[in-house]
């Protein structure tokens, strides 16, 4: 399943070199089961929805050898890859250490009437460095920054 996936993303990756672009930093997917909107639907006996996190891994299994290949196969081509899933299972794990004390829920309340992801009537909660989510899917901008320090910091 995850190569069905990684196929379309190496030709799109081959389209922007073709382009001009030579410097590509791609992430992984992150555990996707963990998403508050995921917990929502599926209401796992577990913190997250195992199901999907697998499906998540197997997508990401994929990445580092395409990415080695296509950095191999065009001419000065750079691919580095942020480790997404990485970042948040650290996070997950120790989230106070991250100075983040929930992980469970967004930061926005959601339309449950509607069943979509996205804040309802624009309110959101006082504090986003508290939350993970800002909405159901997305991640607040602290998780973002968490993710993009651990990227300049990593080595690889």
């Amino acid at each position: 399943m995850g190569q069905y996936l990684a196929e379309p993303l190496s030709k799109r990756l081959q389209m922007l070199y073709d382009l001009g672009g030579r410097k590509f930093l791609v992430s992984n997917v992150l555990p996707l089961g963990c998403r508050p909107f995921s917990i929502s639907q599926e209401k796992p006996t577990t913190r997250c929805v195992e199901r999907l996190n697998k499906l998540a891994s197997q997508f990401n299994s994929y990445l580092p050898q395409m990415l080695k290949d296509l950095q191999s196969t065009l001419s000065g081509s750079k691919f580095v890859l942020l480790d997404v899933y990485k970042v948040f299972e650290d996070v997950f794990s120790k989230p106070a250490s991250y100075g983040i004390s929930d992980i469970s829920h967004s930061c926005c309340a959601i339309d449950s009437v509607k069943h979509i992801p996205i804040c309802k009537n624009g309110e959101v909660c006082s504090d986003r460095n508290q939350y993970a989510f800002f909405d159901e899917i997305h991640p607040t901008e602290v998780m973002n920054s968490i993710m993009i320090s651990r990227c300049l910091k990593d080595s690889s």
